[in-house]
């Protein structure tokens, strides 16, 4: 089947996120869902943010279920991640839940890479680059059958888990090796 080209507004549903007034420390605790701002992206799939909506700050947050890629669009364009469970997120951040029905959410969290290198392209000149909401439901990408869809979202996920472990072990090396040094001295 050949791949169709859709709106990213016909795909799921677009939401944009806030911040809950940081004025009112209830909306916030330390055991509550993520809220995340661009610099908690770091990862293709997120589980953790600096901060968390408690219960109540999740009354006035915009929740968004696990699944829902997250897609910077004011500032620093171009980070994303999905979200690993249920979560919420600022305004710099828009996020795209897909209908897990006719869309795979992995497939998409690997094509918002090129959606990002258009938002960049297009986005205003200036002191401040912005792509908002409308303008991010407008832009179109290439989809496949879901089957397909499912099957380059897991080969993706799969080699995306396997970088993961590697850069890892690395990691674990190069502190065990930097352990070593300082105890010889």
């Amino acid at each position: 089947m050949a791949w169709e080209q859709r709106k990213l507004g016909e795909l799921g549903t677009i939401t944009t996120g806030n911040t809950p007034s940081t004025s009112i420390p209830d909306y916030y605790s330390d055991d509550g869902i993520v809220w995340v701002t661009p610099t908690d992206i770091c990862e293709n799939i997120t589980f953790e943010s600096a901060r968390k909506l408690s219960d109540l700050g999740q009354q006035v947050g915009r929740v968004v279920p696990k699944n829902t890629i997250l897609v910077t669009c004011i500032a620093s364009i171009g980070k994303n991640t999905m979200l690993g469970n249920t979560g919420s997120f600022n305004q710099q951040i828009n996020g795209l839940t897909p209908n897990e029905n006719k869309y795979d959410p992995y497939f998409l969290l690997t094509e918002s890479a090129l959606w990002s290198a258009k938002m960049k392209g297009s986005a205003a000149a200036g002191t401040m680059q912005i792509v908002n909401r409308t303008e991010f439901s407008e832009l179109k990408t290439w989809l496949p059958s879901l089957i397909e869809q499912q099957a380059i979202g897991a080969f993706f996920k799969q080699l995306d888990h396997l970088i993961t472990l590697h850069q890892r072990k690395v990691s674990s090396r190069l502190f065990l090796n930097k352990s070593t040094i300082f105890r010889e001295n």
